[in-house]
């Protein structure tokens, strides 16, 4: 296990990010195809969540509520696992005292989110335009799976289409950022309350608390750069680029817009965020001691 050694958040990350995905990936549907519905005729006509899903089910089954599964389990376990080992590493340059000061967390979490978005965005458009194949588009064509996906972006639009929604999702690093900096800091200031050393194991309802409260806070803050990223990776509608999207947006929908789809995120980010904080601490604590042994 010394291999392991250094490597314990990658995994942990991979882990919690696997397993979360797997489990909230319907709430993530809807989320999307909430925000992505502009007005457009060709949208499917929901009247709750409940009927969206019950819709979806009676078309697919339960593998229509798993569309766009495939590109989510390899970018967010990776981008995860990347997080979590990033993170830490760039913490210790950049941290400036030892009780690394809410800054310090969010500068970085926004420098690794950045880099992890760079590699990761292909993977985000086409599980964007994936979850937005609708059943009632019988004459649309089909993607045949991730790598079709990954084929038609780039026959069709090249190496731009691959970064579609780029912009906004690089200022959406800002979610994971503000995130992360809450979470660090609730657990560090629980350890100094119980007189633990900084970075002790907690209590899994600490876990559970702490991610909860730091997931419901960062999602609100900052929603709007989902809306404004779904929308831009939609191959349904064309916008000419980020100030066009917010700006059509605003116009048509006010600012209720940028908030469409967030109940479902919010419904969806409790579960996702909680498993992946709880796998994500076992599994490296897990992991560090078995090297100890």
């Amino acid at each position: 296990m010394n291999l392991l050694i250094g490597y314990e958040h990658f995994i942990g990350g991979i882990a919690g990010g696997f397993v979360s995905t797997a489990t909230c990936h319907p709430f993530d549907l809807l989320k999307i195809r909430y925000s992505a519905n502009e007005g457009n005729q060709l949208r499917p006509k929901y009247s709750s969540y409940l009927d969206a899903i019950r819709k979806i089910y009676s078309a697919n089954g339960v593998k229509g509520l798993y569309r766009g599964i495939t590109p989510a389990v390899v970018a967010a376990p990776l981008s995860w696992g990347l997080y979590f080992h990033f993170y830490n590493r760039i913490r210790s340059f950049t941290n400036t005292s030892p009780k690394y000061p809410f800054f310090d967390n969010l500068l970085a979490g926004s420098i690794t989110g950045g880099i992890i978005l760079s590699l990761t965005n292909p993977f985000w458009v086409c599980k964007t335009r994936m979850c937005l194949q609708y059943e009632h588009l019988v004459n649309e064509k089909q993607f045949s799976g991730l790598v079709g996906c990954l084929k038609n972006v780039w026959k069709t639009e090249g190496l731009r289409g691959f970064y579609k929604g780029y912009i906004p999702g690089l200022i959406g690093t800002t979610n994971g950022a503000v995130q992360f900096a809450i979470y660090n800091r609730l657990k560090d200031y629980r350890c100094h309350s119980l007189g633990l050393a900084q970075d002790s194991q907690l209590k899994p309802l600490d876990y559970l608390l702490f991610s909860t409260l730091s997931k419901c806070s960062s999602t609100i803050i900052t929603f709007p750069y989902q809306v404004l990223r779904t929308r831009l990776q939609d191959h349904h509608v064309k916008y000419t680029g980020t100030i066009d999207c917010f700006s059509r947006t605003l116009k048509v929908e006010g600012v209720f817009g940028f908030y469409k789809g967030c109940l479902a995120a919010t419904i969806k980010q409790l579960p996702y965020s909680v498993i992946t904080y709880i796998v994500y601490e076992q599994t490296r604590y897990y992991i560090e001691r078995l090297s100890k042994t």
